[in-house]
């Protein structure tokens, strides 16, 4: 009875472990994406469910995230592509952002593949690019 018991026990504590390391790992991944400078950031989620974190100098577009976020809606989000220390090596530069219904067909993309062709959006392209994307939190 006493090694069914100490079984039991050690099974809920590798189970009770393993979900607690899972935990800290999507943690550290979901911080190290959302890495950010200033205390009003939002995170968006695009069309391919990756996120990154925005942070918009203008209040008219800030005022336009907290709008999305609110009202669950998607829309084009995006601006000049720099490099930055994220997870996704790049961020959209903050007094770049912009919210717009439509974009120019050339600057749509996702978030990875921002990330794996960075070079091209930041210099080929070297125009606001845009992801298709919705609010999933704003912090201020």
């Amino acid at each position: 009875m006493k090694k069914i018991f100490l079984a039991s026990i050690l099974v809920i504590a590798v189970v009770a472990s393993t979900f607690l390391v899972w935990e800290y790992v999507n943690y550290l991944d979901y911080s190290r994406k959302t890495l950010h400078e200033t205390e009003r950031w939002a995170v968006i989620f695009d069309s391919h469910g990756d996120i990154i974190a925005v942070e918009a100098t203008s209040n008219e577009v800030w005022s336009a995230l907290v709008n999305m976020h609110q009202d669950g809606s998607e829309m084009w989000i995006g601006g000049l592509v720099e490099e930055y220390g994220n997870n996704w090596g790049f961020r959209f530069k903050p007094d770049t952002i912009n919210v717009a219904e439509i974009a120019a067909e050339g600057a749509q993309t996702w978030i990875a593949d921002i990330s794996e062709n960075t070079n091209y959006w930041m210099h080929t392209w070297s125009r606001e690019t845009y992801v298709f994307a919705r609010v999933t939190e704003t912090h201020t």
